[in-house]
């Protein structure tokens, strides 16, 4: 068998080997997902049924905002980013929410961006609500964020209640917001 014959063999046992481990790795990944989804969300956000922790940041239109300010109301609490697909997709139902539902107070938390960026980001969306500015990320390690966005439905008593590490859609909100005393 000469020089050429044996590459083209070796190449094609190569190419069948490299199909066939593919071919497994996307089996596994299809049947193992959503139990390392599920692992990774337990070990890696804050518990529902958790104290939300107090934290200040400042916001976009200069003011400094606590979290424990908002004791007495539900809060829609949402780490983001500009860049973000799925941040971009949810941002305007959120801010529908904001206008639709006054009792609920809705906080922002863009962390490592310019504050130019963030401007941008909710300038384009027409942000009304709270926009904060999590400059060095601080705030995004204490809530153990490993995904944006990732939304925390917080009750009037500071207590999460309902968490999501997606977008939100209309019915995600529909089936969380009733947990922190808000009718969609």
């Amino acid at each position: 068998m000469d020089n050429k014959a044996r590459w083209v063999g070796m190449a094609a046992v190569t190419a069948v080997g490299l199909c066939v481990l593919t071919c497994a790795g996307v089996g596994l990944a299809i049947r193992y997902a959503p139990d390392l989804l599920l692992w990774t969300q337990q070990r890696s956000s804050l518990k529902v049924g958790s104290p939300a922790p107090d934290f200040t940041l400042g916001s976009l239109d200069g003011q400094t905002v606590l979290l424990s300010q908002f004791k007495g109301h539900p809060v829609l609490l949402t780490f983001a980013a500009s860049w973000c697909p799925a941040c971009r997709a949810e941002a305007p139902e959120l801010q529908s929410l904001h206008q639709r539902q006054p009792e609920l107070t809705i906080l922002l938390v863009d962390s490592n961006e310019q504050d130019d960026v963030v401007r941008g980001f909710a300038g384009e969306f027409g942000m009304t609500h709270p926009v904060l500015l999590d400059r060095d990320g601080r705030i995004s390690d204490r809530y153990r964020i490993f995904a944006i966005p990732t939304t925390f439905f917080i009750d009037s008593q500071g207590i999460i209640r309902g968490l999501i590490i997606d977008g939100v859609t209309p019915g995600l909100l529909a089936e969380k917001l009733p947990l922190i005393g808000v009718n969609p």
